[in-house]
């Protein structure tokens, strides 16, 4: 799983500088997540020698590929860290600035980052989407939709419930 989370990451990297160079960010978010969720139906057709089984197996396949996206996600912040020197306070906060990156202005994103995890955090109701979203609609720039925003404060709760189970 870490080979092609770090995979996923590194092709995901690549995509960035070469194929969506002049696209907008918000396009890139989803896309760790569908590279890792390809690499893993690749990886479990290759390994049950079958694509049958990835067919009859499609959810458990994207759940994992699912989980291979968070991961890179993860691996791209640790990098983003340690590497480069952009310092987040926490993991969290780290993984949610990444995946709101074009959503909020690239001066907010931290600040932002921030409140969603201390919202998170916070949480009891369990209805932790609802309060990023009311976050970020307070926050998003004219391009982006209330779609796009409910789209992505459920991608980040996902996200996030991936991390802390794996």
């Amino acid at each position: 799983m870490i080979a092609l989370a770090a995979a996923t990451c590194i092709l995901v990297q690549i995509a960035k500088i070469t194929l969506f160079k002049k696209r907008r960010k918000q396009a890139l978010t989803f896309l760790p997540f569908i590279v890792g969720s390809l690499l893993y139906a690749g990886y479990a057709a290759l390994l049950h020698l079958s694509f049958k089984f990835v067919a009859d197996n499609y959810v458990e396949v994207i759940e994992h590929g699912f989980s291979v996206g968070a991961l890179s996600t993860v691996m791209y912040v640790w990098y983003e860290q340690f590497m480069r020197g952009k310092k987040s306070v926490s993991a969290t906060e780290g993984v949610i600035a990444t995946l709101i990156e074009g959503y909020v202005p690239d001066e907010q994103t931290e600040s932002i980052a921030a409140r969603i995890a201390q919202a998170i955090e916070r949480d009891v109701t369990g209805d932790g989407a609802k309060k990023i979203a009311d976050i970020l609609c307070e926050n998003h720039p004219e391009e982006v939709t209330e779609k796009d925003i409910k789209m992505l404060s459920r991608l980040i709760i996902e996200t996030l419930a991936h991390i802390s189970i794996n």
